[in-house]
């Protein structure tokens, strides 16, 4: 009988437990979601939504994800505003531009601090081409028209006293078709991309670094301080009739943030899939270790870092400047504050 008592007593004690669990948990509004992938998902200014994605971490919350790659962040925006995805992954910009349009989208949660835009000058014009002065009148790979990385070079361009307008731009995408355009044609002088495509250039000597933001000191000389890159931003009303569901996806990114500040990239290659590295696993390795800091901070927004981007995509739509833009609207730091309540670094595993 005292057998029988203690039983019961546990497992009352374990359904009290799991109730109050239950209570401490809100119920998501939705379980299902779709995220629009804005480029590559194997680019480097992805690597925390991949390591949310692969190591299961929007499970843990109680997501199904269904993840899309896009074939550019603009895709995956028109994905998110034509009602074909709930979520959509991509730059912060996004949320900007569009609520000049009467668009309001809110950034759940911005992972990534560093562009990681890297500005290369095609090796056998480097003693001619040392300042970003220089790039006057000259030919330079952007991955597309109006894209970040046309963005990033019209803005160090400004910034040096040259109008942007005076070089020309060819559009060349991003990762093979980058590293082609400058290995199998003269055509261009300089160019602008992403890791891996950088690191396959500058190793195999066919370009040299002129401007490079995948750390700290190289954002701030190309932007003036801090920036935002990579998000994962929703329509605003989404979010009012979706805050459980909202808040659990940027638990998921906090996770995967606070466990890369301690992660080592064998770690990061050990969660990812083979697919992601099996082409030039060394070349992958080098480019994860030149930009896993810019996903190791805590993810809070700031003004000043909202601003750095307006005052960027500005340069190439001047009427920017003059929009009254609500930055407020932009971004929610309530939910990333929440989630660092959750998961406190550094998360180990």
């Amino acid at each position: 009988m005292k057998r029988f008592s203690m039983i019961f007593a546990c497992g009352l004690a374990a359904a009290m437990l799991t109730g109050a669990a239950s209570a401490q948990t809100p119920a998501l509004e939705k379980k299902n979601v779709a995220i629009s992938v804005g480029g590559s998902i194997s680019q480097m200014n992805k690597v925390a939504y991949v390591v949310a994605l692969h190591r299961k971490y929007f499970e843990q919350e109680g997501l199904n994800v269904d993840s899309t790659a896009f074939a550019s962040g603009t895709a995956a925006l028109q994905s998110l505003v034509g009602g074909g995805a709930d979520v959509a992954e991509g730059a912060y910009e996004h949320t900007l531009r569009m609520q000049t349009k009467g668009v309001n989208l809110t950034c759940l949660v911005a992972f990534g601090r560093y562009p990681g835009n890297v500005l290369v000058v095609r090796k056998s014009l480097a003693d001619k081409i040392k300042t970003i002065a220089d790039l006057k009148g000259k030919k330079i790979g952007v991955s597309a028209p109006g894209s970040s990385t046309q963005n990033f070079v019209a803005g160090l361009m400004e910034r040096a006293g040259v109008s942007w307008k005076d070089a020309g731009y060819v559009s060349i995408g991003t990762g093979a078709s980058a590293v082609a355009a400058i290995k199998t044609g003269g055509e261009l002088d300089a160019l602008v991309n992403l890791d891996p495509a950088i690191n396959a250039l500058v190793d195999g000597g066919d370009a040299v670094v002129l401007s490079d933001s995948r750390t700290d000191a190289g954002t701030k000389a190309a932007f003036g301080g801090d920036y935002l890159a990579d998000c994962l931003f929703v329509k605003t009303d989404f979010l009012k009739a979706n805050p459980n569901t909202s808040q659990a996806l940027v638990n998921a990114i906090v996770h995967a943030m606070q466990w890369l500040k301690t992660a080592s990239v064998d770690d990061v290659i050990k969660s990812l899939p083979e697919s992601y590295y099996k082409n030039d696993e060394k070349l992958y390795r080098e480019s994860l270790d030149k930009n896993l800091s810019a996903f190791q901070w805590d993810g809070i927004i700031t003004p000043e870092a909202a601003k750095n981007v307006l005052d960027s995509i500005a340069v190439l739509e001047p009427a920017l400047r003059n929009s009254k833009i609500d930055f407020g609207r932009t971004y929610d730091n309530k939910l990333i504050e929440t989630a660092l309540k959750k998961y406190s670094a550094p998360v180990k595993e």
